[in-house]
């Protein structure tokens, strides 16, 4: 190229260079980037087995670090973010979708589409969103690995003869791994709604659609006062996964795992008064299973309360629990045993804010099988800190 060529071409190429820097900025000035990052020291580290999701994720692990990104395309439509870092685990994008506000001029109705938090009851929103659960760990229903297979290879005997051992099957609810789903919500006056659908379950998420089918989903809440929310909420669909081409393939039973649903129904209910909040949430949960005539039931909740008691100060505890139905586990005989443990779980936790955006928690956590002399207990400092 000539020197006059090269004269030609660098005023085009530094004003489009200059409009291009100029654009980046006003993009990334509209995305909003944050983070949140917890660092976690542990006592009695044999008790984390009965805190472990799906995915190797556990609130108790030593590091987790959280990176978010927000942008709103217009004033009605926003484009949401989340990636997760834990220790134990690979990087991964655990929520990414797009929220439509005001469809059709109407307030009252909006669109969520993605890897989005879970409709059913309150905890996911408010883990996710407002990062308002004053312990480290997660309630046992939201979380708890009970021995049921995702892969309908339960029978009444493997079911009834359980382990308080983590890490066999499938959770009542599961709150650490967003399925892609769409939803509708909004509100209207005191009245609040969710409808959806996503594929597998709740207690079975999957987003490389191995399990068939999909679940809707719903939720209807009312306020009927800013301290009072009340909730109520279910979702229906199959649960079971086909099988991997490395097992071969083939599925343990001759049915479609279509034709086998999780039916969830549940409530919850928050209460603030002054410094005090009240939090609770209930579910019944029934599955049928290829293998097991007996459908399995089981019930959990939890109730959590939080205090602030003094300037950066607050106390918090929550107690809850899964009771587990009934199955045959003798046709010969008739006799009836629970088809895994019931399991009940107390956590205490003290937080103190060194900082706006730095929270400290000393928490302890208790684990129990009743009738039993089994009892796990967890101890746990976790420094939060929010960038």
């Amino acid at each position: 190229m000539t020197k006059s060529c090269a004269r030609t071409w660098a005023v085009p190429v530094a004003v489009a260079t200059m409009m291009l820097s100029s654009t980046v900025a006003q993009v990334s000035a509209q995305i909003e980037i944050s983070g949140q990052v917890d660092l976690v020291g542990t006592v009695r580290r044999d008790s984390l087995n009965l805190n472990q999701g799906m995915r190797g994720d556990n609130p108790f692990n030593a590091v987790r670090l959280r990176m978010y990104a927000r942008h709103w395309v217009t004033e009605r439509i926003g484009i949401f973010t989340e990636v997760l870092y834990d220790i134990e685990t690979d990087v991964r994008i655990n929520g990414a979708y797009a929220v439509v506000n005001e469809i059709a001029g109407r307030t009252w109705l909006n669109a969520r589409v993605g890897l989005a938090p879970n409709i059913v009851g309150s905890f996911g929103l408010r883990s996710t969103y407002f990062n308002s659960n004053p312990l480290i760990g997660v309630p046992l229903v939201w979380q708890y690995r009970t021995n049921l297979s995702g892969a309908g290879t339960s029978t009444a005997t493997s079911l009834s003869s359980v382990t308080t051992e983590s890490g066999r099957g499938l959770p009542i609810l599961y709150d650490s791994c967003w399925n892609v789903q769409w939803e509708l919500l909004g509100e209207r006056g005191a009245f609040e709604y969710s409808v959806g659908m996503t594929p597998g379950s709740l207690s079975n998420p999957n987003r490389s659609r191995a399990v068939p089918g999909s679940t809707w989903l719903a939720r209807l809440g009312v306020v009927p006062t800013p301290a009072l929310r009340i909730g109520v909420s279910g979702g229906h669909g199959p649960y079971l996964s086909t099988p991997a081409p490395d097992d071969g393939g083939v599925l343990p039973y001759t049915d479609d795992p279509s034709d086998f649903d999780q039916t969830l129904v549940g409530a919850d209910l928050e209460l603030q008064g002054g410094r005090f909040v009240l939090t609770t949430e209930a579910y019944m949960s029934r599955w049928t299973t290829p293998l097991v005539p007996d459908d399995l039931d089981a019930v959990g909740g939890y109730a959590e309360g939080r205090l602030d008691f003094a300037p950066g100060w607050y106390a918090a505890g929550r107690v809850g629990g899964l009771f587990f139905g009934d199955i045959v586990t003798d046709p010969s005989t008739g006799a009836r045993a629970p088809w895994d443990r019931d399991t009940r779980r107390t956590e205490l936790a003290l937080g103190y804010r060194l900082a706006r955006e730095v929270l400290i928690k000393l928490d302890w956590q208790r684990t129990t099988v009743p009738d039993t002399d089994f009892e796990q207990n967890l101890f746990a400092t976790q420094i939060s800190a929010v960038f």
